[in-house]
Order: C-alpha cells, then sequence, then structure tokens
C-alpha cells in the first residue's frame, strides 16, 4: 500500500508507521521517503509491538518519530488544512473531547441503522 501512496502522490505523501511487527511497512515507509513524502514512525516506547516502527526508524525512513498520544494532534497540525487553524491544535484535551462527540455521534447514528 505505501508502494502504491509513494507512486501517486510522491512529494505529497505521508506515510506513518504504527505499532507492529517485521520489516515490509518499514520498506513500505522506505519507499514514501524515497520519493520525497513525509513518514512519521510511531515511538518505540508507546508501541504494542515494537519491530516494525524500530525497523524503519533504525533504516533511517521515519522524518519524525511520534508518541502515539501525540500522533493525532501532529497530523492534524501538520496536514489537517482547515483543522489545522482552529483552537484544538495545541489543545489535545480539545481534541479528546471532539473526539469523543465525534464517537457519540456515530454510535448514534449506527444505532439507528441496526
Amino acid at each position: 500500500m505505501f508502494h502504491s501512496v509513494a507512486q501517486e502522490f510522491g512529494l505529497t505523501a505521508v506515510g506513518v508507521l504504527m505499532t507492529g511487527m517485521g520489516e515490509d511497512g518499514a520498506e513500505g515507509l522506505g519507499v514514501i521517503k524515497s520519493a520525497g513524502g513525509m513518514t512519521i514512525a510511531q515511538s518505540e516506547d508507546t508501541c504494542v509491538i515494537s519491530g516494525m516502527p524500530r525497523a524503519a526508524i533504525s533504516k533511517g525512513y521515519a522524518n519524525k518519530v511520534v508518541p502515539l498520544d501525540a500522533l493525532a494532534a501532529f497530523l492534524i497540525q501538520h496536514y489537517g488544512g482547515e483543522r489545522a487553524a482552529s483552537e484544538n491544535v495545541d489543545k489535545p484535551e480539545k481534541i479528546k473531547k471532539n473526539e469523543k462527540k465525534e464517537i457519540n455521534e456515530r454510535t448514534t447514528v449506527s444505532s439507528h441503522r441496526t
């Protein structure tokens, strides 16, 4: 999948590699980096299984290493468009509150369909 993203989006591609084992995801992240895209790996200390992010970091494929609890805010701040300009970017507690609201809204919609 990362290979397709790199091929299609090149310099504008953003790849995020999170917890997992093996090296296939790390290699895909390397392809995005080679295409000029931004690559982000979850920090090892916040992973359940850190093999894949560790491989990406040790091979130099990760432009940024971000802890799990800061990942959403990082992505919104750097790639969120209009949302990045909102007051939520630097206030993780507000993001969490909004995420809970969105989850509740989705849950309500889902329960009406079943």
